[in-house]
């Protein structure tokens, strides 16, 4: 049996990568099958939507096992996954790379988005491997909330000091490397030890 492909969309938030894999899933041609976190209940539980409203049908799971085994699997040719970086404990069970590495070698085309970086400018790990594994990558920018040029940060801007909270232009915003300094929910205290000028902040 041929193997599968893996393309990942990832980027800062407001990107449009959500919006990339719903089209992308609603122009391939055969059965497929529309994955999310079930951590993720921002726009209901069984239901991708973007930013700005557009919206499709998906599956919520919560470990592998649902996923391996599921009747849609058995039936579908491309798998595609929303906000990747959140399948992972404690929000969701199993080794999903192990996961997504078993579907392309039973044939399956896999799609997945998702932040490359958290809020304090830290790769998820998640999307960190699945890079190595991918036949595509796809980067995308959003536009800095403060110069309009583009953006590969997401900045907290309220909120709790959290590594993960769900949120959207409630609590973040995208920003450019100039102007990216860590979040306003750290307090001066805690940023002691850290390289605070702005465009070098990390080396990724």
């Amino acid at each position: 049996m041929p193997k599968g492909s893996l393309e990942v969309i990832t980027g800062p938030m407001f990107a449009g990568k959500t919006s990339a894999l719903l089209k992308k899933a609603r122009s391939f041609d055969g059965e497929m099958m529309l994955i999310k976190p079930s951590f993720d209940t921002r726009y209901g539980i069984c239901e991708i939507k973007t930013h700005d409203g557009v919206a499709a049908e998906a599956f919520n799971l919560t470990n592998t096992d649902e996923i391996l085994s599921s009747d849609a699997i058995e039936k579908a040719q491309a798998v595609f996954f929303d906000e990747i970086q959140f399948f992972t404990e404690p929000y969701f069970g199993g080794d999903i790379i192990a996961c997504i590495q078993t579907l392309i070698d039973r044939g399956l085309n896999v799609v997945c988005c998702g932040l490359d970086m958290n809020w304090k400018g830290e790769p998820f790990e998640i999307i960190a491997k699945l890079k190595k594994i991918a036949d595509r990558c796809i980067p995308l920018h959003a536009r800095c909330a403060i110069c309009n040029e583009d953006a590969i940060f997401t900045y907290k801007c309220s909120g709790s000091k959290s590594d993960i909270e769900l949120g959207a232009a409630d609590i973040y915003e995208p920003r450019c490397a100039k102007h990216y300094p860590f979040s306003s929910v750290y307090e001066p205290s805690e940023t002691n030890d850290v390289d605070t000028r702005q465009g070098d902040l990390f080396d990724f």
